[in-house]
């Protein structure tokens, strides 16, 4: 995957593609804050006794080689296809070579550094050491910064974290590590891809009337779809089957980041009014990753868990719903996402699909969060050959985020861009639609072409297409020379009742789309693991295989936060095929499991 090459925070280009998978030479990797990300202000500097935790990334044995053989094992009609990989298999890939280990090693302990942890493949080091120190041990200087978001994307997030101008290490280190976080890298705190309304909801927000009809599937969905979805919209809608599904080691897994928590109670008042088909008594298992919990008092239960925990087990029915609990408030976004990677490569037995409903707009981002975005991105890359389906959802900003500073009324320099993680090329980005008669873009559903992450093979043949069908639209606003696309797929976000805290509310959202998505295909697992066959695994060379498995969504567009009198204000618009406003559509669920040859 190419990545850019970024040793300042200074050097932002509009569009940086990256061209090389190496992280710059450290010796002297300088950098300073004239420019710092929006959202960020200087403190000052902390105590020295202050605890720091640092982790030093060393650099993979072939991620490239990793790669060529996720597509192998992922592509149909691959001799692989379907052989996803053990962790003793990944390893050759994924470790460093002894060479870094010993050398990183024996420089942290001969400066007396101890307690050292390390990655399931020792691919990064892990320690925690007095600030003092760690500015002694890397001609740094740690400095506080607080971060403050009030975006109308997401609700308003405090925290603070450190950073420092500049750090060098030894020369003959540079050779062997990739990064070291926290350091000249801000890392804004992630924002749940949802909103909250009052329930009950009267009428749905307007759209743009729809033209075009999907020949007779809109007439299954009852008119009341149209205000309110619940679970039965869902299953009207995509034809997903109430039979409970009969594969026990078929898991599937919600992530649930920084003390974002679920409860039990309200699982299951929400079967009892939305699932009277099913058990009450049906719940979750819940997993700690980096000591999350799962708290079950009233008032624990937040908005973003409770719809993800409510729309996997009240949409896949009887399939085993794993909460996994990654970290705790105040952690830093690209560490809470390695934690859950790192656990989804080493468990003995991990889920088969797992749904995450967080992100950041890359527009909040620097050229000099590259090198996490991809350390980040080669973890998930090596959760996902592990066979697993990671479905991310695309972000609540449309085509662009006005928290970041880029879309005030009357710019000139607009940048369309896409959120992180969902521009990994790695994970399923998932969209939102809204109506049902029919299915149309949501107009705040994530998508684009991401500034950072470079096009994968796969897309390459539908992306031509749609770039040859735009013409100059947009042109000069958005990275149109191989940013990889976003999203690939979509799914209902709009109006889906929860209960949160024992309240009725109503949320949209591509975080509702993503468990809606993850819930189809973990049902298609079902169906493959009783049939003996692999699961789906990676999803996205299937998809772009089989763009007949989707109900295609044509109409509606994705203008999102941008303000009128700005340039590309519209947003993406939704074509025939795969565009950035809803990837190929909608599941059908059906002709999914004719594609996995079900």
């Amino acid at each position: 995957m190419a990545w850019l090459k970024s040793t300042a925070i200074t050097l932002i280009s509009l569009f940086p593609l990256c061209a090389s998978a190496e992280v710059s030479v450290l010796r002297s990797r300088e950098s300073n804050f004239d420019v710092i990300p929006p959202g960020f202000t200087l403190l000052g500097k902390p105590s020295g006794e202050a605890t720091i935790g640092i982790r030093i990334a060393l650099k993979a044995a072939n991620n490239e080689g990793l790669q060529s053989k996720l597509y192998e094992i992922s592509t149909p009609g691959s001799a692989s296809y379907g052989q996803y990989l053990t962790p003793d298999q990944i390893k050759p890939y994924a470790a460093p070579s002894s060479d870094s280990v010993t050398a990183v090693t024996s420089w942290l302990q001969s400066q007396n550094v101890s307690a050292i942890s390390t990655g399931p493949f020792g691919e990064y080091l892990s320690f925690s050491i007095p600030v003092s120190k760690a500015n002694d041990l890397l001609s740094a200087e740690y400095t506080n910064f607080t971060y403050s978001s009030s975006s109308s994307s997401s609700q308003a997030i405090q925290t603070w974290g450190l950073y420092t101008s500049s750090y060098s290490i030894p020369a003959d280190l540079s050779e062997h590590i990739s990064l070291i976080h926290p350091s000249t890298a801000f890392a804004p705190p992630m924002n749940r891809n949802s909103r909250t309304v009052v329930y009950p909801k009267a009428g749905s927000p307007s759209r743009r009337a729809a033209s075009l009809e999907f020949g007779t599937r809109a007439d299954t969905a009852p008119a009341s779809c149209e205000t309110l979805v619940p679970p039965s919209c869902l299953q009207s809608l995509y034809g997903i089957p109430s039979a409970p599904a009969t594969q026990s080691s078929n898991v599937l897994g919600v992530s649930a980041l920084q003390s974002n928590w679920a409860l039990e109670s309200d699982l299951e008042l929400f079967l009892t009014e939305n699932r009277p088909d099913m058990s009450p008594n049906t719940t979750f298992s819940v997993v700690s990753v980096a000591n999350g919990t799962n708290p079950q008092e009233t008032g624990d239960a937040s908005f973003e868990a409770s719809l993800d925990i409510q729309y996997t087990v009240g949409i896949a029915t009887n399939v085993p719903t794993e909460f996994i609990a990654v970290g705790y408030s105040g952690i830093d976004f690209f560490t809470s996402l390695t934690d859950l990677a790192e656990y989804l490569i080493t468990a003995d037995e991990p889920p088969q699909v797992v749904t995450t409903s967080y992100g950041i707009a890359e527009g909040f981002l620097t050229p000099s969060d590259a090198g996490l975005m991809e350390q980040v991105c080669n973890s998930l890359m090596q959760a996902t050959s592990r066979g697993i389906s990671l479905l991310v959802s695309s972000g609540i900003a449309g085509s662009c985020d006005d928290g970041a500073g880029a879309c005030t009324a009357g710019a000139t320099n607009l940048t369309l861009f896409t959120a992180f993680p969902s521009a990994c090329p790695y994970v399923t980005a998932v969209g939102s639609v809204t109506k049902v008669s029919p299915e149309v873009a949501s107009n705040f559903s994530g998508g684009g072409f991401s500034n950072y992450f470079s096009r994968p093979s796969y897309q390459d043949t539908v992306v031509s297409s749609y770039l040859s069908s735009i013409g100059s639209a947009h042109e000069g606003l958005y990275n149109s020379s191989g940013g990889r696309a976003v999203p690939d797929v979509a799914a209902q976000g709009e109006n889906i009742p929860i209960i949160s805290n024992g309240q009725h509310v109503l949320e949209e959202g591509t975080s509702a789309s993503s468990p809606i998505f993850a819930s189809v295909i973990s049902l298609i697992d079902d169906k493959l693991i009783a049939a003996g066959k692999p699961v789906l695994g990676f999803l996205n060379p299937f998809i772009y295989s089989n763009p007949q498995a989707f109900f295609d969504i044509v109409d509606g567009s994705t203008p999102g936060l941008v303000p009128a009198d700005c340039p590309g204000a519209e947003g993406w618009s939704a074509l025939e095929g795969w565009d950035p406003a809803t990837g190929f559509g909608t599941p059908n669920f059906d002709a999914l499991a004719a594609a996995a040859g079900l």
